[in-house]
């Protein structure tokens, strides 16, 4: 059942303080009056004033009040869910203010997927003295980090990029995928975990299995695990063709046809502002034109037929 209003004759008229949301907030994160008290640097009586004013402008009863415990009441628990977003968005907002100011000391964070983050993890010291004193943070995922909010500096993408025009994207070259095994007779498949009617790389898969008379033997989606797996013979394995051909320990296998993925470096306009940001994607740039071929999969080939003749 909602609350009642506390005052019959409230009416909506008056807008309820920032301040004392983050109040209300704060209470909510921490369980009590005392708790909120401490996080925001208030006075425990500043804390109970604060929410009843809040109780007061809004017309409702926000905390159900027991011996020792506060809980949400009905219309607390929507106001709770109408002020998240003014949260987040509040916690954005340092992160877009220092986008518009250089910083020399600021870290440059770069955001790709594991098997991007992995190749720049083999060339992290190579990235490192080409970019100079600057601190770079990696960041592997596959969530796209939200680059006008300053989640993240550089993103290195493949497929499905953004229209907005304040993101400036750059092609940086091409990366090949293949097929990987211990035996180039593969026993078993190590296959990703989507539906191949939902991933290119679940489809690719699904096609390099079609009639051969072998097993799934797991579904792994995060690469260097599936890479690691593949290492200990438990079957094949889609992999970057710059790993795959690099460890002697695996063969790349015939398939029904490539699997490339164009790569590129994406940037928010307003990190022109920040050498350091600067510098980094012009290490990242010639980092991937110098090692094009390996990430084409051709010198891995190359290699391999001069090895043969």
């Amino acid at each position: 059942m909602a609350s009642p209003p506390l005052d019959a004759s409230w009416a909506a008229s008056e807008e309820a303080s920032w301040n004392d949301l983050r109040t209300f907030l704060a209470v909510v994160a921490h369980g009590s009056m005392n708790g909120a008290a401490r996080a925001t640097g208030q006075t425990q009586p500043t804390v109970a004033r604060r929410i009843r004013t809040l109780e007061e402008t809004l017309g409702v009863t926000l905390f159900q009040r027991g011996p020792n415990r506060l809980d949400l009441t009905e219309a607390g628990r929507a106001v709770l869910e109408a002020s998240a977003p003014m949260a987040e968005a509040a916690r954005a907002v340092p992160r877009v203010a220092a986008a518009y100011r250089p910083d020399p000391s600021a870290p440059v964070r770069i955001t790709a997927t594991s098997s991007v983050t992995m190749f720049l993890s083999v060339h992290a010291a190579e990235l490192a003295k080409a970019a100079g004193a600057v601190e770079i943070v990696y960041i592997p995922t596959r969530r796209k980090l939200d680059l006008a909010s300053g989640e993240a500096d550089i993103a290195l993408r493949m497929r499905r990029l953004s229209d907005d025009p304040d993101l400036v994207a750059r092609r940086l070259g091409s990366i090949t995928f293949g097929m990987y095994d211990r035996s180039t007779s593969p026993s078993a498949v190590i296959a990703p975990p989507e539906d191949p009617s939902l991933s290119y790389q679940a489809d690719f898969v699904a096609r390099f299995v079609n009639g051969r008379p072998i097993p799934i033997a797991a579904r792994i989606g995060d690469m260097p695990i599936r890479y690691q797996a593949a290492k200990t013979g438990l079957g094949a394995a889609f992999l970057p063709c710059w790993l795959g051909d690099a460890d002697p320990d695996l063969v790349r296998l015939e398939a029904p046809d490539e699997f490339v993925e164009d790569i590129f470096m994406v940037r928010h306009a307003r990190t022109r502002n920040r050498p350091n940001v600067g510098r980094v994607a012009h290490a990242l740039t010639a980092l991937f034109k110098r090692h094009g071929a390996v990430l084409s999969g051709e010198a891995g080939l190359l290699s391999k037929t001069t090895a043969s003749s």
